[in-house]
């Protein structure tokens, strides 16, 4: 990866800070099935989670008795990350990108929620093998979610049409149809096909999980807002095309939005 594309990542990576209240209440969290399936391909209690946020995850693995170090670069959500887990807190919680963190290993899984591609592509695989145990787990996994009324989908890439938002900095968050969900969950493309390369690790392949979410207008703003997308846009636009959107979902689809997610779950142990 290039020093500009890495830059670009950053950009994006380290735009959460300022929101971390937004993202907590608009990001959407992970079924009960995902941590059903974290617990039973992990065999230990000591998890790293990379990416931690504000603990969308975190708060599922820490219910199912996971002892979980979090590494979070924002501090922002960090602060938030530590203020969801103050009755059962995870072992330590560290302010600081994966490449800096000082977290020791080994540890029986690493796992990360919506976060590996702002990592390091150079190095995050060799990290994450020396901070595993012999037969220790790796999972990675993300929502991808497609607007239910494809109607809907389509005024809302009218409206940044109208803005002028095309290439980079058009917002990527919804991904669309069921079809373009679909084509990103290819279990052999980026990371399944990382993951599957790195002659530490033993690629297990992926498990979907599927399951809906209504939004009010003002739901799914918030949601937009929380997107990195939006971040980085000038706020007087950004403004301007949240309201449009708002007042567009309120018109003519009834202040709703469904959103069909699919959680996708990338498995990987490390070899002995």
């Amino acid at each position: 990866m290039t020093g500009s594309q890495m830059s670009q990542l950053g950009r994006h990576g380290l735009s959460y800070a300022g929101i971390a209240q937004v993202y907590d209440l608009a990001r959407p969290g992970y079924p009960d099935d995902l941590f059903a399936h974290l617990a039973d391909r992990l065999k230990g209690p000591q998890v790293l989670e990379v990416g931690a946020g504000t603990g969308k995850a975190t708060v599922g693995l820490v219910a199912r008795g996971f002892e979980v170090t979090c590494v979070e670069p924002v501090a922002d959500m960090a602060a938030v990350l530590a203020e969801r887990t103050a009755e059962a807190p995870p072992a330590r919680i560290e302010a600081a990108t994966f490449e800096a963190a000082t977290a020791g290993g080994p540890f029986d899984g690493l796992v990360s929620a919506q976060a590996w591609h702002w990592t390091d592509p150079a190095t995050r695989m060799d990290r994450a093998a020396s901070l595993l145990r012999p037969g220790g787990y790796l999972g990675l996994f993300w929502n991808s979610g497609a607007i239910r009324r494809q109607d809907a989908f389509a005024a809302l890439q009218t409206h940044y049409d109208e803005f002028g938002l095309f290439g980079d900095d058009r917002p990527q968050e919804p991904i669309g149809t069921a079809e373009n969900v679909a084509a990103v969950q290819d279990p052999s493309t980026w990371p399944g096909s990382e993951l599957a390369d790195h002659p530490a690790f033993e690629y297990l392949g992926t498990r979907l999980f599927q399951w809906s979410q209504d939004f009010t207008a003002e739901q799914f703003a918030a949601f937009l807002l929380s997107t990195s997308h939006y971040q980085l846009m000038d706020p007087g636009t950004r403004d301007r095309l949240l309201t449009a959107v708002t007042a567009t979902l309120r018109a003519r689809f009834d202040n709703l939005v469904t959103m069909d997610w699919s959680t996708q779950c990338y498995d990987a142990l490390l070899l002995d």
